[in-house]
């Protein structure tokens, strides 16, 4: 029978444990405001007075030092990633059952997988994003943003992430994942409700709202593998398929193939839409970084590193205890869940000379947590890496005179894990 990785190993709640509530941990709220707004402010106090406390509202630990979230992410023997895509708030029975009545194969694969799991299923995507790969996919980007901002280029005003940003990111993976362009709200709408399920604080009700579309979300994925095995195409899925034919790795079957597509379809998008948002926000509110990068192209590379570093789109990501363990001299018991701050750690002014400070010539900006560190990190990161070069390399091209329209407010998804605004309007001179 197989597992299903959204419901949540059997762990007692560490408040239940008689963990400590202290100051920060009865503070904190990662659903609301100021948080959402400015998670940065928290993050100074945090590593400041508490690195490492209790959260009773989602019942993690909460760990913010640089230094204690790579260490953290180096020992996967002590720190599983099990949970790592479990709901934050558990579903509703209700909402179990509608899940449970697909009988979907689901099974731990990527990121909520240890080894030697997990090394079996890293091997066999070991093709994923090579430098042949990135070659290939370079040009197709290039199109695509040019195209896009050629098609806005006489407005003198727009939302980046309306224009650019939303569907660029998932119109660049849909062509490696052999997916039609005219899928792409179709998938933003899912992703944004699967984000939700996942890192979010839904109640009940929109659980059981959201609920249909993620199942449908999960089945599409299906249909997708299903077709290509039929008849195969050029791109990543049917050359998976081929593989595994060839391969026959074991420990992986075509049902993960199923899961990398799904776990693609968020992580190798929205993701990005989000980091280019954040990104160009932070960039263009230090004017004179814009302008240098404008005048000097070849300072985009480290200026994408900081655009990363400084204002991540992936603010946390989620461990448990194998055993009991002392983090920054606090004593955490076994099974229990940590929320690992990436964002709190880039910002860590014991790893980054005045962290708080945006800096394109920060001279180890790439030694960010964004992408992760150890066995987990990223495997889109040399895609993101590519897309937001070709978006700054393009832009500050086409748009040097582009600037953050005055008094426009930011709205964010209420969830721990996934961070960029609604919206990003900007303005530019016309000739």
């Amino acid at each position: 029978m197989p597992s299903n990785t959204y419901t949540s190993p059997t762990i007692k709640r560490q408040a239940d444990a008689g963990c400590p509530v202290t100051g920060l941990g009865a503070e904190f709220n990662p659903f609301g405001e100021p948080y959402l707004s400015d998670p940065y402010a928290f993050y100074i106090r945090a590593r400041t007075e508490e690195p490492v406390f209790y959260s009773p509202e989602i019942d993690h630990w909460v760990i913010t030092r640089y230094e204690d979230v790579r260490a953290i992410l180096h020992d996967p023997a002590t720190f599983s990633s099990k949970m790592a895509q479990s709901p934050i708030k558990p579903w509703p029975e209700k909402a179990m059952e509608m899940f449970n009545a697909r009988q979907f194969d689901i099974r731990p694969f990527l990121s909520n997988n240890d080894p030697p799991s997990h090394t079996q299923v890293r091997q066999f995507l070991r093709n994923a994003f090579t430098p042949g790969k990135i070659k290939w996919l370079e040009p197709v980007v290039r199109e695509i943003v040019v195209t896009e901002i050629e098609r806005i280029a006489d407005w003198g005003k727009a939302d980046l992430v309306k224009e650019l940003f939303y569907e660029t990111p998932a119109r660049v993976l849909f062509a490696f994942l052999g997916i039609p362009d005219g899928e792409v709200n179709k998938i933003k709408a899912w992703s944004k409700g699967r984000g939700l399920l996942t890192w979010g604080n839904p109640s009940d009700e929109e659980i059981l709202t959201l609920m249909p579309n993620f199942i449908e979300y999960l089945q599409y994925c299906f249909d997708h593998v299903d077709a290509l095995e039929k008849n195969p195409g050029d791109d990543y899925i049917s050359e998976l398929l081929k593989q595994l034919k060839e391969e026959k790795t074991e420990g992986v079957t075509k049902s993960m193939i199923v899961l990398a597509l799904f776990g693609l379809l968020m992580a190798g998008h929205e993701t990005t839409s989000n980091q280019a948002s954040n990104g160009f926000r932070a960039l263009l509110k230090h004017r004179e970084d814009w302008d240098a990068v404008c005048k000097s192209p070849t300072l985009i590379p480290n200026a994408v590193e900081e655009m990363i570093r400084y204002e991540s789109s992936v603010i946390s990501w989620r461990r448990v205890t194998n055993k009991p363990v002392k983090i920054a001299g606090v004593e955490i018991p076994k099974d229990a869940q940590l929320l690992v701050m990436l964002a709190a750690a880039n910002r860590d002014e014991a790893h980054f000379e005045d962290g708080e400070h945006f800096d394109i010539r920060r001279a180890n900006a790439q030694q960010h947590m964004s992408f992760g560190h150890g066995i987990h990190y990223c495997l889109g990161a040399p895609l993101a890496r590519l897309e937001l070069h070709i978006l700054l390399e393009e832009l500050s091209r086409y748009l040097p005179t582009l600037r953050l329209v005055e008094g426009q407010s930011y709205d964010y998804l209420p969830n721990t894990t996934h961070r960029g605004p609604s919206s990003l309007w900007v303005a530019w001179d016309v000739e």
